[in-house]
């Protein structure tokens, strides 16, 4: 009985151990208010130990509420103070319903936000929408009716720290 105990402690220390070796780097968010029509969401973002990636990330349930009925009007992005410097890598933002709204063409390959994180320079873009039809792009201010979705792509220096900054107006 006492070799089963031991034998459970161990393997669970063993779980624990390759889920903190797995882990995805983290995204902390956090809101602003700039003015009374003027607000900010800022993603503080370390990258993962191993390959620099962090998770997909959805706004919260009370920064939600905080952006809804405002309209996307800037990203901005660059490394955090004294931290290590990322790659250059692409943001993109997706609503409620998928679309990003930098303008991403297929969903997944960034327009607006291509190369916007930046290891030493602060960089920023305005929401763009793409025009199928006529294979165009054009900026334009979205409404927030959801949830937002932070997703970086291409970022792999490990243990990099950048910020992200959404702005939005009234």
């Amino acid at each position: 009985m006492k070799h089963f105990k031991f034998f459970g402690i161990c393997l669970g220390l063993l779980f624990l151990i390759a889920s903190a070796a797995n882990a995805a780097g983290t995204v902390v968010q956090s809101a602003s208010m700039v003015q009374n029509d003027i607000r900010q969401v800022t993603f503080t973002c370390t990258g993962d130990a191993s390959d620099g990636s962090i998770p997909n990330t959805d706004t919260n349930t009370a920064i939600t509420g905080y952006i809804k009925g405002f309209y996307l009007y800037k990203v901005e992005a660059f490394p955090t103070d004294g931290g290590t410097a990322p790659d250059a890598a692409d943001v993109l933002i997706y609503d409620s319903d998928g679309l990003d709204l930098l303008g991403s063409e297929d969903g997944s390959t960034a327009y607006a936000g291509l190369g916007l994180i930046h290891a030493t320079l602060k960089r920023s873009c305005l929401p763009n929408m793409h025009l199928p039809r006529a294979d165009l792009h054009v900026n334009f201010y979205p409404s927030i009716n959801g949830a937002l979705t932070l997703d970086v792509v291409n970022q792999a220096t490990a243990s990099a720290e950048y910020t992200i900054v959404l702005t939005f107006v009234k």
